[in-house]
């Protein structure tokens, strides 16, 4: 029989609502199914509490979803736009630029506006729907599962398409029990999750911040194992909120975060805001390198389902606008060339990594080193190794140009813990071997398995030395 669809796409996230747009500009008459557990008014909310980051993205994400897409942004979805943002040390006493300009998002509005974006296209829409299994047949996903929320007593039912896109989340049960043969890996470890709180507050009359950058603070003691943020929304309006390794603490998100509130002048008297029910609360975050397959027969992974967010800042948004575009623009020419094979799917590996994925592994293999980090060498570190150009190429993942075994070997030698940047010189290396990894990503999954060994041995060996 004639599949219902010929895809569907689980969860209107950012991701999945970037590959719907780009599967209905691109299908020409293509039937695509998006489906969302949440009601409309709410899509992209990841828990009653709210929408849970920081709000923050690039502005070059924002200008590659409008290169192919025609999308634009603009008032009310962008609250702020900052021309930077800077990592501080943690005794405040050196900053380094981490990123380049970007936005701060309205981050309701700014679902609506791209679920508001993929219906243009003409896709059909179900909120409060939720895929809870795949539908598999001669090693091909076929279709899936699907429960109304609206009626906790209702049904399972089957939506059968040629092509299913996962962009449910980061403990998506679909590519959790994905059945057939695929390169996909299926969990991610405890150690590559970050467990992240934040709250969006007005600040005190006569408090202000820097509207144009947002700040990023490395502090061992503060945010074990991560960082504290603080993204200005106005300049007396701000996202604040920290990450840490669970490992390294035994203290909670929510005690973490009130002892920086209390001990921080800023902070004083501000008031919490919960514009749209976006209330203060906690979410997980992958903090790995992306899925190395997004695809398999009739299936692929996007967004937090494919572990797209930056190891070292763990944002999402951005690398999933992108991955989502990708994502929708390789479906919708493989659902008009009548083939959703891996292979003919694969394009979409190879997209993706060069765009955006061909960094991250070696950002994991940075973020590894840098949560075996105490403040005092943290202070040391940022002072003395790293320069503007130096932090600049490590956002992006290049370290061609660094020299930090000269340095070390000149500057560090009586340090105390000189092992700490004899380790950094080690992260360094690991990070080219990496990089030059990427770019020799197989065209096929013919020359994936071998490709993939000495990727997994490279960040073996970084993770057992940092263990």
């Amino acid at each position: 029989m004639k599949p219902e669809y010929d895809a569907v796409i689980v969860g209107a996230g950012v991701a999945g609502c970037m590959a719907a747009a780009a599967l209905g500009i691109r299908g020409s008459g293509l039937r695509t199914l998006l489906i969302d557990r949440n009601p409309r008014t709410e899509v992209g909310k990841k828990t009653t509490l709210g929408w849970i980051c920081g709000d923050a993205v690039g502005e070059h994400h924002a200008k590659f979803v409008h290169d192919e897409l025609g999308i634009t942004f603009g008032a009310p979805e962008i609250e702020n736009r900052v021309n930077l943002v800077v990592v501080c040390s943690p005794d405040m006493k050196v900053t380094h630029p981490f990123e380049g300009p970007g936005y701060l998002l309205d981050r309701p509005r700014f679902a609506r506006h791209l679920l508001n974006e993929a219906l243009k296209t003409g896709i059909e829409y179900r909120d409060q729907t939720q895929a809870v299994d795949l539908l598999t047949e001669d090693n091909f996903v076929r279709g899936v599962v699907c429960q109304s929320l609206r009626d906790r007593q209702a049904r399972s039912y089957k939506v059968s398409s040629r092509l299913v896109i996962d962009a449910s989340g980061m403990s998506t049960k679909l590519r959790r029990n994905l059945s057939i043969p695929s390169f996909i890996e299926k969990e991610i470890d405890r150690d590559d999750i970050e467990p992240t709180i934040r709250l969006i507050a007005r600040l005190a009359d006569g408090s202000k911040v820097d509207s144009s950058r947002g700040e990023i603070y490395f502090d061992a003691d503060k945010a074990p194992g991560g960082y504290l943020w603080i993204f200005p929304k106005a300049r007396n309006k701000v996202n604040i909120g920290l990450g840490i390794q669970q490992k390294r603490t035994s203290k909670s998100l929510e005690t973490l975060l009130n002892a920086w509130i209390a001990e921080t002048p800023l902070f004083k008297g501000m008031t919490e805001l919960a514009d749209d029910d976006n209330l203060p609360g906690a979410w997980p975050v992958s903090v790995r390198h992306q899925n190395d397959s997004l695809v398999a027969n009739g299936f692929m992974l996007a967004g937090d389902a494919g572990w797209f967010p930056n190891p070292v800042s763990a944002g999402g948004i951005g690398p999933s606008m992108t991955g989502g575009v990708i994502a929708g623009r390789v479906a919708a020419k493989a659902l008009q060339g009548g083939d959703v094979s891996e292979t003919y799917l694969w394009e979409y590996n190879t997209r993706y990594v060069d765009k955006y994925g061909k960094k991250t592994a070696a950002l994991e293999a940075f973020r590894i080193y840098l949560q075996t980090l105490d403040n005092s060498e943290l202070n040391y570190g940022l002072r003395n190794f790293v320069t503007r150009k130096e932090a600049i190429d490590l956002t992006w993942g290049e370290v061609s140009e660094l020299s930090l075994g000269d340095k070390i070997q000149k500057v560090a030698l009586g340090l105390r813990k000189l092992s700490a940047f004899r380790n950094l010189a080690y992260t360094v290396s690991s990070m080219r071997a990496l990089n030059q990894l990427y770019d020799e990503y197989p065209k096929a999954p013919s020359g994936f398995v071998e490709w993939k060994k000495k990727v997994d041995a490279i960040l073996g060996a970084v993770r057992e030395r940092f263990r």
